[in-house]
């Protein structure tokens, strides 16, 4: 079985992604997961064929949401490219990229989790994937039992702590 991979080839954080972390969570218990499973705002608001199952390990991996394989980013990145993230692409930004940005715009009301993608730009651009990705990971963890969580958990599963969803992410 392939392992789950948490970065992106646009920026998003895929270990916070509620989707991935559904399907990790089922898949250690052996079970499949549900769209009543999942967020409020996922549910509402991506396209997807909700007869689908949710299955995912990670945007970089082969194992992706029936949605996100649809990302012409990520085929671009992926396949034509070859690229590890879009900064590392001699072409970026390219129409592809900036088409997303626009989504971004129309999109990041319904979806806010899409507004961090800017930031971790940014972040990724200037420290690499490596340093990104150990700053995410510590900022998805609860601040007071460390227990990972996704972006639309408003409070621990662990320990029931608020998780402070107003500022998670940026405007």
């Amino acid at each position: 079985m392939e392992g789950f991979k948490y970065n992106s080839y646009c920026g998003l954080y895929c270990g916070a992604c509620d989707i991935l972390s559904a399907y990790k969570r089922a898949f250690e218990k052996n079970q499949k997961v549900r769209w009543e499973d999942l967020p409020e705002e996922l549910r509402n608001n991506i396209p997807a064929n909700k007869t689908e199952g949710i299955i995912c390990h990670g945007c970089t991996t082969d194992t992706v949401f029936i949605g996100c394989s649809k990302c012409l980013i990520r085929k671009c990145a992926k396949t034509k490219m070859k690229v590890e993230t879009c900064f590392n692409c001699r072409r970026f930004p390219c129409i592809r990229f900036r088409s997303w940005r626009f989504v971004w715009k129309l999109m990041h009301k319904k979806l806010p989790h899409i507004r961090a993608a800017r930031a971790n730009q940014a972040c990724i651009q200037d420290k690499g994937v490596a340093a990104w990705l150990s700053e995410q990971e510590e900022q998805w963890k609860c601040p007071k039992c460390k227990k990972a969580f996704s972006w639309y958990e408003k409070m621990c599963s662990s320990c029931g702590s608020d998780l402070d969803f107003s500022s998670r992410f940026p405007v």
